[in-house]
């Protein structure tokens, strides 16, 4: 009778500590998720809309942070009053 834990796929990790691994029972490569993944996209503060990191076009600093913009009109509008945005006060269309 073979054990439960010899019925359990063997996983081959792709070498470094990312978490990537190969199943040997199917032959499947899965790549590790990693916080770069989260990171791909992030939030306009003043619509809540989700921009792509990797391609917005609109994007300022304030206070050591990075902001991205679906469009001038919210970078304009948070230039123009940042604390506003960022006290997570009610939105308003722009």
């Amino acid at each position: 009778m073979k054990s439960e834990l010899s019925q359990l796929p063997q996983l081959i990790p792709l070498g470094g500590s990312d978490g990537a691994y190969c199943d040997l029972e199917t032959g499947e490569c899965y790549p590790a998720t990693t916080s770069e993944d989260s990171a791909k996209t992030a939030v306009d503060p003043v619509c809540k809309m989700e921009v792509a990191i990797a391609t917005a076009q609109y994007k300022t600093s304030f206070q050591g942070q990075t902001y991205y913009f679906c469009s001038t009109a919210c970078l304009q509008a948070f230039e123009k009053e940042p604390q506003r945005y960022l006290a997570g006060e009610p939105r308003t269309s722009v």
